[in-house]
């Protein structure tokens, strides 16, 4: 069964990746979701969308589904589809190439299948549980590092304007000092699968939602990664701070990220 439904997920990715790319640079209708000035749609997320639930309904017809523009769809299943149709829309918004259609598959809690578009640099990533992570039909790893000082990291902040902004700033120019670097892409999807892949090293986020990072979470899982939340135990979805890096740096980047208490 799993094998159908990473089938449909693939299915549903990589068709939405094709609206992504039709309408890329000619869109000029871009739009606040609240307050928050990053907090973006355009038309693109909303075709996206509604062609992934389409096919994820049509085949799963018992099946939740929380997809970030329409909400939920919830029929009390043991499964949930967590939906993103554009993983980095201000990028996309903005004519930057650097952006995911992302979807994983939760059962019970524990993320069991995902799958990550990135239709410009015509990369696909996937995974399902037990069977590996894999970009273009090719098994993946994550890096085999273990010293943080070789490190390349990745950092996603939460996108509303408090108080923990400037914890994370200091955190964010710590780590930039200790290691090969600290990036911000504007696609958390994206990052969970360069780290599956070892482009990264390591990716930190405070504040995202679960379809902002479900996808990749299957990746790194199955692609040998270690995850957890900021106290180093099982990362839970609906959480708000997730860790996540190669299992050989994995304690040492707890220990610096807590002892500036980024949470």
């Amino acid at each position: 069964m799993i094998d159908e439904f990473l089938g449909t997920a693939i299915n549903a990715v990589e068709s939405s990746g094709k609206f992504l790319v039709q309408y890329f640079e000619k869109l000029h209708d871009s739009r606040q979701k609240n307050e928050n000035i990053r907090d973006l749609v355009t038309e693109v997320d909303i075709l996206a969308e509604n062609n992934i639930k389409k096919i994820l309904s049509s085949r799963f017809p018992k099946h939740n589904i929380i997809a970030e523009e329409s909400g939920g769809l919830d029929i009390n299943s043991e499964y949930c589809w967590h939906v993103d149709p554009i993983d980095g829309t201000v990028n996309y918004s903005q004519g930057i190439p650097l952006c995911a259609v992302s979807i994983g598959l939760e059962l019970n809690g524990e993320i069991i299948v995902g799958a990550v578009n990135n239709p410009f640099t015509g990369e696909f990533f996937y995974a399902s549980q037990g069977n590996g992570a894999f970009l273009n039909g090719h098994e993946i790893r994550v890096s085999e590092k273990n010293k943080l000082e070789e490190c390349l990291f990745v950092a996603a902040f939460s996108s509303e304007s408090d108080s923990r902004k400037h914890k994370e700033y200091k955190i964010f120019g710590k780590m930039n000092d200790k290691t090969r670097g600290v990036l911000r892409i504007g696609s958390a999807a994206l990052s969970l699968a360069y780290l599956a892949c070892g482009r990264i090293d390591g990716f930190w986020v405070n504040g995202l939602y679960a379809w902002d990072i479900a996808g990749g979470l299957a990746l790194v899982m199955e692609a040998g990664g270690q995850i957890s939340n900021i106290h180093g135990n099982a990362f839970v979805i609906g959480e708000s701070t997730l860790v996540a890096s190669n299992s050989f740096i994995h304690n040492s980047f707890l220990k610096e990220l807590n002892e500036h208490k980024i949470n």
